[in-house]
């Protein structure tokens, strides 16, 4: 249930990355944000899945805590914070 939760996140994550770069800016640029996310979440996955298989066994603790919760759980944490950083610098200041 948690893994479900996560992946909800990220594809409302992903459509708003979508929609803000679609109006900001162009079809071409949402497209190609929209791509950089997902290649982000399919490494960033493989990778904390690797990390957190050497603290959590691969049956988990239990149903609802399983290894894949776990490293979804991390990977969301690591996104937030490099996403936090990443389009904070795209403000730009009008020129009056």
């Amino acid at each position: 249930m948690i893994e479900v939760i996560l992946f909800y996140l990220h594809v409302v994550f992903f459509a708003y990355i979508f929609a803000k770069n679609f109006v900001e800016e162009s079809f071409v640029s949402a497209l190609l944000s929209t791509i950089f996310v997902i290649v982000i979440f399919s490494v960033g996955w493989t990778f904390s899945a690797f990390v957190i298989g050497f603290f959590v066994p691969d049956e988990g603790f239990s149903r609802i805590l399983t290894k894949a919760a776990f490293s979804l759980a991390l990977l969301s944490f690591l996104e937030a914070i490099f996403y936090k950083f990443y389009y904070s610098g795209n403000k730009t200041e009008a020129v009056a």
